[in-house]
């Protein structure tokens, strides 16, 4: 372990001007004096790696430098670590505060080679999706085609780097894909989840209901598509709202693409009064509706009754758009609702409002006992006048002159 260690600063003794570095700082004052310099040093290379970053970007794309800054950055980092190992003596420190971790020379090496192999695998996409979108074919592919290929370019690269590591650690592949059925059992019970909506996310790369740059409805949430992943759609709303979608709800709901057709139909509705001609109403509506620019000539556009409203009978506009884009959609809207009311007032054609018509009950023709007694004894004084008057009913009704009791059955002796 310490002949690991103590290989870095000799090697960097070798392969730098700083071959005095093999040789220990005789007094701290040395010591100090080069860790100084040593700091000096590496902060002079931050700002050259970055002076030659600013240099390369009008060569280079911003992912490439900004991959060859971090390649760069990182090995001057442990350049400075070697070296202030080497100043101050301390390897022998640095070995028994690593022992208990058992690293070997081949353990770094093996470290630093799968280090190595990710970071060039990321470098590869980012260099692949910049290449993918700004190449010589940009125009031949679509937004939606673009991420379906970067992801596609992200699966091809990092799978045999993972089989490379797995090689190079010596990892038995039996004992690791048993373990891996295991977890994975493990893992979709607990991430079930997440795994719903990375293969939902997978469904709408293949399947395409919606691309970059649609302007769709999902899930409640309406606007502008700007980027699609496996696990959430980005929406921007008209509100300038930047929304993350859940894939899995977006494949459990209805999606609306206003942008899949070359036409959308709009409607506006408009209240007439009652006594108006619904007829001339809608000849005005129509001629309205066709000297309007901002719409489509085909199909012609329509004014249907469409129902009795509470102070009025609503007109239905139909009217279509070509290339759907909410920015189409609110200039028509616009230009409909203006022209039809000009052509209105030209008309002297009027658009109620809501109107409530109340009346008064007449209590004039009560007496005070009718308008000051409750309700229930009013009810109780009705019944009785009316048994009052069927008893009256019978007495009208029995022969006249008949005996009225026991008295009146006597002879005439």
């Amino acid at each position: 372990m310490a002949g690991a260690i103590a290989l870095l600063p000799r090697a960097i003794g070798v392969f730098s001007p700083f071959g005095w570095l093999e040789t220990q700082p005789e007094s701290a004052l040395d010591q100090y004096l080069l860790s100084a310099v040593a700091i000096a040093a590496f902060l002079l290379a931050v700002g050259l790696a970055s002076g030659v970053g600013r240099l390369l970007r009008d060569r280079i794309s911003q992912d490439a430098v900004q991959a060859v800054e971090w390649v760069l950055i990182t090995v001057v980092s442990v350049s400075l670590g070697a070296v202030l190992v080497a100043i101050w003596g301390i390897t022998s420190d640095v070995e028994m505060a690593l022992a208990p971790l058992a690293i070997t020379g081949q353990t770094i090496v093996r470290a630093l080679v799968t280090f190595i192999a990710f970071a060039g695998a990321y470098s590869a996409t980012r260099l692949s999706k910049r290449s993918i979108k700004y190449g010589a074919g940009r125009d031949y592919i679509s937004d939606h085609q673009r991420e379906v290929a970067h992801h596609l370019v992200q699966v091809l690269l990092f799978i045999p780097v993972l089989g490379f590591v797995v090689t190079l650690w010596e990892i038995p592949v039996r004992n690791l894909f048993i373990g891996a059925g295991a977890l994975g059992i493990i893992v979709g019970f607990a991430a079930r989840q997440t795994l719903s909506g990375a293969l939902s996310g997978f469904v709408i790369l293949v399947a395409r209901p919606f691309e970059v740059g649609d302007w769709v409805s999902l899930h409640e949430h309406q606007g502008i598509v700007t980027d699609i992943t496996l696990y959430n759609t980005r929406i921007r709303t008209f509100d300038e709202e930047h929304v993350l979608v859940p894939n899995d709800s977006i494949t459990g709901n209805e999606v609306i693409n206003y942008t899949e057709t070359d036409r959308l139909r709009l409607t506006t509705e408009v209240n007439v009064d009652f006594d108006t001609d619904l007829d001339h109403a809608a000849n005005v509506a129509r001629r309205a509706l066709e000297s309007v620019d901002d719409i489509a000539d085909t199909p012609d556009p329509s004014v249907v009754r469409s129902k009795f409203d509470d102070s009025s009978v609503v007109l239905e506009l139909r009217y279509w758009i070509n290339h759907p884009s909410i920015n189409r959609k609110w200039l028509a809207q616009d230009a409909v609702i203006t022209t039809v009311k000009s052509a209105f007032d030209e008309e002297n054609i009027e658009i109620p409002f809501p109107q409530r018509t109340i009346t008064r009950r007449d209590t004039s023709s009560m007496t005070r006992d009718e308008t000051t007694q409750p309700a229930g004894d009013r009810g109780q004084d009705h019944r009785r006048e009316r048994r009052q008057d069927r008893d009256r009913e019978q007495d009208r009704s029995s022969p006249e002159g008949a005996p009225s009791g026991p008295s009146g059955t006597g002879g005439g002796d």
